[in-house]
């Protein structure tokens, strides 16, 4: 049986609204520091909250997955590139009270370039780095030299050889803007064929869990008030599994999980951070420390969840217009579902944003992933050293 007369365009009408609305999807606001309102003032009802106090504000710099992209790429917008990730890096120093900056592997490409790397990475600044499937694949004696060599600070907590004896350097604390931060990082062959690799090398992973809750307790006795780990252990689910786990934790930096985290991740007592690839982006993490208060705050959070609130009650509105008389009647039951659904999110954010105070008054966090465009200049230092190393890059 066809449909009734006009039916079709009905439906077709109907099914372009609810593509729309179904597809769109909320992000947060781009590094905005301060939260912006309370529910009523989507209304209009309510003054902007104030914006937080400053406090000290510590930036950390974060990387991975860069597979030794030291150019922008041969792309339609040329993203990346070491001289503008330095100049970026450079920008934060002079915008932040310290900064710290860390990559969690898969850092090079091939053993021709592993020192142009590395000698880039460090002149552009680079306090931690624990490697990944493709950097140990260069060879470990390879990857000690460049240690040496380049200052390439590579953190392992769970390498070791045959013997047990730590392949590179342990976890640390680095003092950032007057705050002890502790740093530690932790690998896992995300393969099998990988696992084989490292056996032949005679690379011996241990847990990476123990390993990891060894380094926190560490780090926490030796003075850390935040403590950031680097986890280069294969999938996300993998990676949250992990970290779920950890107890003390409060950021964690993940290479190879393919993730582009704007809006930090939960997971356990941390925060997943991860600016996903090629070294298209980098990550910054501004931790605003207000007085001895080491539990930060989402500042973004409030604005988000605001913006999502008025985007379902948009939507809501549009299913409103939509309904009565609608051909075929299955479709009007759909909507109807639809906005049933829509009516109970709305319900759940309402009450959400009611739980959360207009205004932060202790420390806070906002987080962004850089794009590194070509409107950013190249650090000529960095740049210089790029081609002086390898001219045809």
């Amino acid at each position: 049986m066809g449909l009734p007369e006009n039916a079709g365009t009905r439906l077709v009408a109907a099914l372009v609204l609810l593509a729309a609305a179904g597809c769109r999807q909320s992000s947060p606001p781009a590094g905005g520091a301060a939260p912006a309102t309370d529910a009523g003032s989507i209304q209009g009802a309510a003054a902007p909250a104030p914006p937080p106090p400053r406090g000290r504000d510590l930036a950390i710099l974060y990387s991975s997955n860069i597979q030794g992209h030291a150019v922008p790429c041969d792309c339609v917008r040329p993203l990346g590139g070491l001289a503008r990730r330095a100049t970026v890096i450079g920008r934060a120093r002079a915008q932040a009270d310290g900064a710290l900056i860390v990559d969690a592997g898969d850092l090079f490409g091939d053993r021709h370039h592993a020192p142009l790397l590395a000698a880039a990475m460090t002149a552009g600044g680079l306090d931690a780095f624990t490697p990944g499937e493709r950097d140990l694949a260069l060879g470990v004696a390879q990857l000690q030299r460049l240690a040496a060599a380049r200052q390439l600070p590579i953190i392992s907590s769970n390498l070791t050889d045959a013997k047990g004896k730590r392949l590179f350097g342990a976890e640390k604390v680095v003092v950032v803007a007057g705050v002890p931060v502790g740093l530690f990082g932790v690998s896992q062959p995300p393969t099998p064929e990988d696992a084989a690799r490292w056996e032949a090398a005679g690379i011996r992973v241990q847990p990476a869990d123990a390993a990891a809750r060894e380094a926190i307790a560490a780090l926490r006795q030796a003075g850390a008030k935040v403590v950031v780990g680097l986890f280069h252990v294969g999938s996300p689910a993998t990676s949250r599994r992990l970290v779920t786990g950890l107890a003390g934790l409060d950021w964690a930096v993940l290479g190879h999980s393919a993730l582009n985290l704007d809006t930090p991740e939960k997971a356990g007592t941390a925060r997943l951070l991860e600016a996903f690839a090629e070294g298209k982006n980098l990550g910054r993490l501004d931790l605003h420390v207000v007085g001895d208060d080491f539990a930060f705050a989402d500042a973004g959070q409030r604005s988000e969840l605001e913006s999502i609130l008025a985007d379902h009650r948009r939507q809501l509105g549009e299913y409103d217009k939509s309904l009565g008389g609608m051909d075929p009647a299955a479709l009007e039951a759909y909507y109807q579902q639809r906005r049933a659904q829509l009516g109970a999110a709305i319900a759940r954010e309402t009450e959400a944003l009611a739980r959360l105070p207009r205004a932060i008054t202790g420390s806070w966090f906002e987080n962004r992933i850089i794009p590194l465009e070509p409107t950013i200049p190249d650090d000529r230092n960095v740049e210089g050293l790029v081609r002086r190393l390898d001219p045809h890059l």
